[in-house]
């Protein structure tokens, strides 16, 4: 019987995409996303700048489901395997680290306080998340990587091609210096109804909103670009091949595909260099990676 992998993340792309993407790399496993809608994200924020606060926390809550996932009790049967997925974010881009420390030190508080009817039971829900559960960010964002292979920008509705040379720099650190994207000026939302929702200041490193801008640049709603549909078509078929050409490079994307290689027991598909953020397997003490 096949492995049971399932994916939490907090973008529709990845909802609608991601398991279909994984599967067609790993076809041993079957991929899910669980849940009806994905999670809310909790790096839109600087994640240096958390409140502390009496309720739940989006980071908190986030924790908390990985662990739900493989606690006792599950009504369609046990997984094999948890891997959360969250964007990194520019607000987040300089500290991956400072991420994933955060997020290993949330599940750990909610261990501490899992309702355990005996000891034992409680220290079985610990070792089900060290060996089955594990954390991993996308960076900046899902459609860096796009960028990679210019029939998935296509798959997403980009009707113009891209200035981006993936060959050229690490997609993890996206940039582009597309003349028409960038000289475009910034309008405030509240002065303009017609203002282009990429033409935010710092644009030049947001491949969403580059995206956005190659699919429509007219379009100030630009609704050619949707995650749920055209980007998570581009996802199902991305070539990812392509994405890890480089073994140094796209080294965050690479820690999950060594994450899921790991626990499935087979080749690594694309070998190369992890991120040491996600990727530090034989420190782990909590997550099976961090």
């Amino acid at each position: 019987m096949s492995a049971r992998v399932g994916l939490i993340v907090t973008g529709k792309c990845e909802h609608r995409g991601l398991a279909e993407s994984l599967q067609r790399i790993f076809p041993e496993a079957r991929f899910e996303a669980l849940g009806k809608q994905p999670m809310d994200s909790f790096t839109s924020a600087d994640i240096r700048q958390l409140p502390v606060s009496p309720v739940p926390t989006t980071l908190q809550k986030f924790a908390a489901r990985i662990v739900a996932e493989v606690a006792p009790g599950r009504t369609d049967g046990p997984l094999d395997l948890v891997v959360a997925i969250d964007d990194l974010e520019l607000v987040n881009a300089p500290h991956p680290a400072l991420v994933a420390a955060r997020v290993r030190d949330a599940v750990q508080a909610h261990l501490r306080s899992y309702p355990g009817t005996s000891e034992a039971a409680r220290e079985k829900v610990l070792q089900r998340v060290r060996e089955k559960c594990s954390f991993h960010l996308l960076a900046p964002m899902i459609e860096a990587y796009f960028f990679a292979e210019p029939a998935a920008l296509v798959r997403a509705g980009a009707t113009r091609p891209s200035c981006v040379d993936a060959s050229a720099i690490d997609l993890e650190a996206f940039v582009t210096d597309d003349p028409d994207y960038l000289h475009h000026p910034n309008v405030p939302h509240q002065q303009s109804p017609e203002r282009k929702s990429w033409a935010i200041p710092g644009r030049d490193r947001h491949p969403k909103h580059y995206l956005r801008f190659l699919c429509d640049p007219s379009d100030p709603h630009t609704r050619r670009y949707t995650e749920a549909k055209t980007g998570a078509e581009a996802l199902r078929h991305l070539a990812w091949g392509q994405v890890f050409s480089h073994a140094e490079r796209v080294q965050l994307a690479r820690a999950l595909f060594e994450d899921l290689a790991d626990g499935l027991k087979v080749p690594h598909p694309f070998p190369g260099i992890g991120h040491p953020a996600t990727a530090d397997f034989k420190n782990a003490r909590v997550l099976r990676n961090l």
